[in-house]
């Protein structure tokens, strides 16, 4: 606990509305507790010494606010950069196929990947399909399953890993070599 601020104090006092503020910024109440918290922290870290601050809740308000700001404008980065990049998500499937696959009938491979994506774990089953075959961003993801858009990424990077695994070894969907069937998810 900072010997300048009494912490605690001023998140009963503040918590809440900075948690408004910043919900009506991001539009994610997840983010908005994640981005208060990190609000608080920066106040925790502030050098009254160098700095003196006068009004906390001025101050907590900006950092918050600022926070928000800065989420935003990364997330819509991250959105851009997915929606620039997405073709190549298609090309993981094309790049795993073995001689073997290649000469599969189409029927045949779309099989094998509906199987590889069933043998999925729960949650990167879930964000892949709601991402890559339902086109949702990770944030729309994020909601409905009701995590962060930072682990629906996760989930959808750890299931194409699993699919191309199961694609390039010809596994078969009830085998576990791949540690796809782990529900971990």
């Amino acid at each position: 606990m900072s010997d300048a601020f009494n912490v605690e104090s001023l998140y009963r006092e503040h918590g809440s509305r900075l948690r408004w503020i910043v919900r009506r910024i991001v539009k994610n109440p997840q983010d908005a507790d994640d981005i208060t918290q990190s609000a608080f922290e920066r106040l925790l870290k502030t050098d009254v010494e160098a700095r003196p601050v006068r009004d906390e809740s001025a101050f907590l308000t900006t950092i918050a606010t600022n926070l928000a700001r800065n989420h935003l404008r990364h997330r819509n980065t991250v959105q851009r950069h997915s929606e620039s990049v997405a073709h190549h998500y298609t090309d993981v499937f094309v790049q795993s196929r073995t001689p073997a696959e290649s000469a599969m009938p189409s029927e045949a491979r779309e099989q094998a990947l509906q199987a590889a994506i069933r043998s999925l774990p729960p949650k990167c089953r879930t964000a892949f399909v709601l991402c890559k075959l339902k086109g949702l961003t990770y944030q729309q993801a994020a909601e409905r399953m009701g995590v962060s858009s930072h682990m629906v990424k996760k989930h959808i990077q750890r299931g194409m890993a699993l699919c191309a695994a199961r694609l390039q070894s010809g596994d078969k969907p009830g085998s576990n070599t791949t540690g796809a069937g782990n529900d971990a998810g």
